[in-house]
């Protein structure tokens, strides 16, 4: 290795064959300027350069001023399979295709053995749990060289299978395209102009599968070698599989067309019977290919395996190269084949959380559809599929919720449900008012993008969910505005001699959405760890004195206000002189629980808020340099999406900064007691509801544990320690176990 400064702007603006002759140079050209004449005083730095790259670990770079960052992640490492496209295609002079490999015999067309064909069919679906998982079609599935050219393919087995896979991969691709809720991690839609059968329906590749099992069950039949039985039972059971996975994603993909609904005209009733009468049917095919997902995992080794060093999944095939040339001029991703065994487990976890997934059709009101999408995130953390399948159920046609009803209609029941506001309400005279019904639809038709937006968000992945509830929230308050607009003139168009009144109906279901959004946004940065420890401090103030106590007085107006329609609306109780409804109808309410869980969650970030209070006081919790740290700056970024919103208000960091001030002149004893206090309490809350689910019980487990390190550090345990508190985020994604080591 040399250095010749001069010789660099020589050697500029040549090719690389000619700049390869010109170094080092023979001799300086009599004809050039004298500038640029060639230096002879030539440097070796080649063990200067190697010793210092001893002193960088892998991955590391050094940073000079001319070379940045975005230099360096630009920036091709020569002769490196992962970085230099060229580099990769010189693993095999000439790819193989279909037509070389079968001119060669390098794969067979007809007479597979029958461990070939396992093998065959273990290492296409491992491809295909690679190309799930976000790597390219071409570098995953399209490298099995059988779903080029299916119908040339003799063998009824394998021309059916890779017809099948084509078909299962088209549908797979629709789903997740139509759903629209995946990002470049996620998925790579292109299938690169492969025809995938289009010329055949998913109907004839079904029956040419059950065509091949009858095949394999009459060999069964007339073989008497008990190996040749157990492969033939164990390719038998990756035919029908693959027959009712593909079942199965035919019933699921939204072929159906809705039909046309005028205002007014009622849902019939069978539509919504057949929907779930066609999702038994699915289910019934997804339990059969679980049951057969599992036998195939007990029976993989009975296929030919891969190679040991070679990246292809099965030896006759595939050609991990075939469609290198395909791929767009960028730098290609390194595409490793998942496993077998990891596959066909992907497998099964896929078909459990597509049942799960497919519940949603018993979802009636928008709120509902809402919450199930998002217990669904959280038990399940669904792959791109799963996630996708509740979005094309729910809206298998654009604006119509199952295909039979517009959104607008489902918006107006879930307000109803939510407050009853009295323009919808059939007993009111605002219900027949023309002017009334062309205000309130106008309401919703204007506003129908940003929910079914916040029905979209619930599909995405994680983290991708914050980022996504950040820009609806910026938009947002023309949602509120316009709730406002209409309760103020419905109020207007209320005569006065009615009881019932029309102020913040709307508004307050609005102002509901926008709450969960806003603390499903805070919480979501502590589930992606986005917050550094000193910062929850104000994380946890915000949800306290401000989130979840709004949630619960909107929940509370929503139910007072409901109480009251539901008296003025009962003649019986209007000839009594009873000032309040009966309590049989307050706890008939699902809002009850709601309401007690927002409670338990204000009460607990309340405990978390003195808790940090506390280890600030003692300085158990190292804030950054001053240097390097504006906490207004940090606060802002923080809440920077809520700064449009009119209501509620966004908190200024003046305020925060006063409330600490008074919390931090408490002692710490103090400050541990209350937070103490806190989680007993929240604890109380959560255990006084029957039946809770697994989520209650994880933050009632989190509470306790809580509460009792508060008690000991009150009591003066690890006073004389300054090591900072530990936060376990192992039982509960939102909230942390307090851990503090002596």
């Amino acid at each position: 290795m040399y250095e010749n400064p001069v010789q660099e702007v020589q050697s500029e603006g040549l090719s690389s064959e000619e700049r390869e002759n010109s170094l080092p140079p023979s001799g300086a050209d009599e004809n050039l300027p004298k500038q640029f004449e060639p230096n002879d005083d030539w440097n070796d730095i080649t063990k200067e350069f190697f010793n210092c790259v001893k002193a960088l670990t892998l991955g590391e770079l050094v940073h000079d001023s001319t070379f940045g960052l975005l230099d360096a992640m630009s920036a091709i490492e020569m002769m490196d399979p992962k970085m230099d496209a060229g580099m990769s295609c010189n693993r095999e002079a000439t790819p193989l295709t279909f037509d070389t490999a079968v001119e060669t015999g390098q794969i067979k067309l007809n007479n597979l053995l029958l461990k070939e064909s396992i093998g065959i069919i273990d290492a296409v679906y491992s491809c295909t749990v690679s190309w799930l998982e976000g790597h390219s079609m071409a570098q995953t599935v399209l490298t099995c060289l059988y779903l080029h050219k299916p119908n040339k393919i003799e063998c009824k087995t394998i021309r059916s299978f890779s017809i099948a896979i084509q078909k299962i991969i088209n549908l797979i691709r629709n789903i997740t395209v139509r759903a629209n809720v995946y990002e470049e991690e996620d998925f790579q839609h292109s299938s690169f102009d492969y025809n995938l059968s289009a010329e055949i329906t998913e109907t004839k590749a079904m029956n040419m599968l059950k065509i091949a099992e009858e095949e394999l069950i009459k060999k069964a039949k007339d073989s008497e070698d008990e190996r040749e039985k157990e492969e033939i039972q164990a390719l038998l059971s990756r035919v029908r599989f693959t027959r009712l996975f593909l079942h199965s994603l035919v019933g699921l993909y939204p072929l159906k067309q809705g039909t046309t609904w005028q205002h007014g005209q009622e849902v019939p009733a069978q539509s919504t019977v057949s929907l779930k009468t066609e999702m038994i049917d699915i289910v019934k095919s997804l339990n059969g290919a679980l049951e057969l997902a599992q036998v195939i995992e007990k029976t993989i080794e009975l296929g030919t395996q891969p190679e040991e060093g070679s990246d292809s999944p099965n030896p006759m095939g595939f050609s991990m190269m075939v469609n290198q040339r395909l791929l767009p001029p960028t730098f290609p991703r390194s595409t490793k084949i998942k496993d077998r065994h990891l596959s066909i487990q992907y497998l099964i976890e896929l078909i459990q959380r597509i049942k799960h997934a497919c519940k949603i059709i018993n979802c009636n009101s928008y709120h509902a559809a809402l919450n199930f999408l998002m217990d669904f995130n959280k038990k399940f953390t669904p792959c791109l599929l799963s996630r996708s399948i509740p979005q094309t159920l729910y809206f298998p046609v654009s604006r119509m919720v199952f295909g039979v009803k517009p959104f607008t209609e489902v918006l107006k029941e879930s307000v109803k449900a939510f407050i009853a506001p009295p323009a919808l309400r059939p007993d009111n005279a605002l219900y027949n008012n023309p002017f009334a019904i062309n205000c309130v639809n106008s309401f919703f038709e204007y506003n129908e993008p940003p929910f079914n937006s916040l029905f979209a968000i619930c599909g995405y992945n994680r983290a991708r969910q914050r980022d996504h509830l950040g820009f609806l929230l910026l938009n947002y308050p023309h949602v509120q505005d316009g709730a406002e607009r209409v309760d103020v003139y419905l109020h207007s168009l209320t005569a006065r001699s009615e009881n019932s009144r029309h102020l913040a109906c709307f508004g307050t279901w609005a102002l509901y959405h926008c709450l969960r959004a806003m603390s499903f946004y805070l919480l979501a940065g502590l589930e992606l760890e986005l917050y550094s420890v000193h910062e929850y401090l104000y994380i946890f103030w915000y949800l306290y004195q401000y989130l979840f106590s709004w949630i619960v007085s909107a929940l509370t107006r929503a139910d007072t206000f409901l109480a009251e329609q539901e008296y003025a609306a009962d003649p019986k109780a209007a000839k009594s002189n009873q000032k309040k409804p009966k309590p049989k109808k307050r706890k008939a309410k699902t809002d009850v629980k709601e309401i007690l869980f927002n409670e338990a969650m204000e009460t607990l970030c309340g405990g978390y808020y003195k808790a940090l209070a506390g280890f600030i006081k003692e300085d158990r919790i190292p804030e950054p340099l001053p240097m390097f740290d504006n906490e207004q700056v940090r606060f802002e970024h923080r809440f920077a999406p809520f700064a449009n919103l009119t209501t509620p208000p966004p908190m200024p960091y003046s305020e925060f900064k006063q409330m600490k001030m008074i919390m931090l002149q408490s002692s710490a004893t103090e400050l541990y007691a209350a937070a103490a206090i806190h989680f007993h309490e929240a604890r109380t809350l959560l255990e006084t509801f029957p039946n809770p689910d697994e989520e209650w019980n994880d933050i009632v487990k989190v509470a306790k544990m809580n509460f009792v390190m508060m008690n000991l550090l009150a009591s003066g345990h690890s006073r004389q320690s300054k090591l900072s508190p530990e936060f376990d985020f192992s039982c509960h994604r939102y909230f942390p176990i307090i851990k503090q080591r002596k």
